[in-house]
């Protein structure tokens, strides 16, 4: 007869046997999505990490990545809000608002993929019939009263409001148009000026582009620069810290292939293949080709901080207060948490890496790949 503890071990084997000889029902592998604009050089780190895979290398085992590209950041911050995409790549515009957005999502801004002066999203092009202008300066005089347009809600519809605030400048008018309808009224002559990002900027103008218009004026000119970020929402990276810190070691390294000019027509080619109309000498120049500076160029074309560096921070708060001024916002300065640097900080210091991370020096547009 058997004891009732040997009793007890033996019913307790026999459930343990039949649990294990269940059919194994494995977890739903975990799906994101990540917003950005391969229209858009702030974005560029995200379509090395799309290219390349890199994502794999840093993410846990299973986790699948959908990219979803939009030809502006407006677009992203709405689908962020609405849990639709957990990462997004923005222009400090929509950066700045979506962190506003606290009855709907709270999204914060975790690292800065680009910070220039005033040569990504602060351009001012003409068209290709206008006078042909000695120095930026002149060239802002010639819009008064003369039709512009830009996306509203985009960084470049912040940096035409500021150039009107500081310049005196009076636009006969200033129309909403996407980058797609600038192009082709720049070709049909109904605009005389417009306020663009790259790679539209080199794509439509006379450096490598169809030259249906002209670069004349940029950031640089006025001392404002531009920037782009990644946020996060908030209840993403509480619910998954390994996945918001495995993109972050992602966007360091696709920042530092980036910075290495041994890659850039790789970089263009990567360009190329995850837009439409975007050659790859159109896809250099934006981010590595030199302006001249009676055209607003700069001697640097990018700055990679990756975190939020006293002057990137200080251009983020000169953004919200602006902002606020004009009324797109009701706040005059970032809500608290919003701007939250704390993964990135701690990937930097762990690796060793120096903040800013690198420079992007341009070159002569007679560099450029030829295809």
């Amino acid at each position: 007869m058997l004891r009732k503890s040997t009793m007890l071990g033996l019913a307790g084997y026999f459930v343990l046997a039949a649990v294990a000889l269940r059919p194994v029902i494995a977890a739903e592998p975990l799906k994101i999505t990540v917003g950005y604009q391969p229209y858009d050089t702030i974005s560029y780190s995200a379509v090395v990490i799309r290219g390349l895979e890199l994502w794999k290398k840093y993410l846990p085992k299973g986790t699948e990545v959908e990219f979803e590209s939009a030809l502006q950041g407006s677009i992203i911050v709405n689908a962020m809000v609405a849990d639709k995409q957990q990462i997004g790549y923005l222009g400090d515009m929509p950066a700045v608002v979506v962190t506003t957005k606290l009855q709907q999502a709270k999204v914060n801004l975790v690292a800065n993929t680009g910070f220039s002066a005033g040569q990504r999203c602060n351009v001012i092009m003409v068209r290709a019939d206008a006078p042909q202008f000695k120095t930026a300066q002149e060239a802002i005089k010639w819009l008064d009263d003369k039709v512009i347009a830009t996306p509203r809600g985009s960084c470049a519809d912040r940096f035409l409001r500021q150039v009107v605030d500081k310049a005196g400048v009076k636009p006969k008018e200033i129309l909403n148009q996407s980058i797609e309808v600038i192009t082709t009224n720049f070709r049909a002559k109904r605009i005389d000026a417009a306020v663009l990002w790259e790679p539209t900027v080199s794509r439509i103008g006379d450096f490598v582009g169809e030259g249906v218009a002209r670069e004349v004026a940029t950031g640089h000119t006025f001392g404002i620069p531009d920037a782009g970020f990644i946020a996060m929402r908030e209840d993403f990276i509480k619910k998954y810290p390994d996945i918001a810190k495995g993109w972050l070691l992602a966007e360091l390294e696709a920042q530092q292939f980036l910075l290495n000019p041994k890659n850039w027509t790789k970089v263009a080619d990567l360009v190329k293949d995850q837009t439409n109309g975007i050659t790859v000498p159109m896809a250099w120049f934006s981010i590595f080709g030199a302006v001249p500076a009676a055209r607003g160029g700069s001697p640097l074309r990018d700055t990679k901080p990756y975190i939020f560096t006293d002057e990137v921070r200080k251009h983020v708060d000169t953004t919200y207060t602006f902002l606020h001024q004009v009324k797109v916002i009701d706040v005059d300065k970032a809500p608290p948490g919003a701007i939250d640097d704390s993964i990135a900080r701690e990937i930097v210091k762990s690796k060793g890496a120096p903040t800013p991370l690198g420079v992007i020096k341009p070159l002569d547009v007679s560099r450029a790949p030829k295809s």
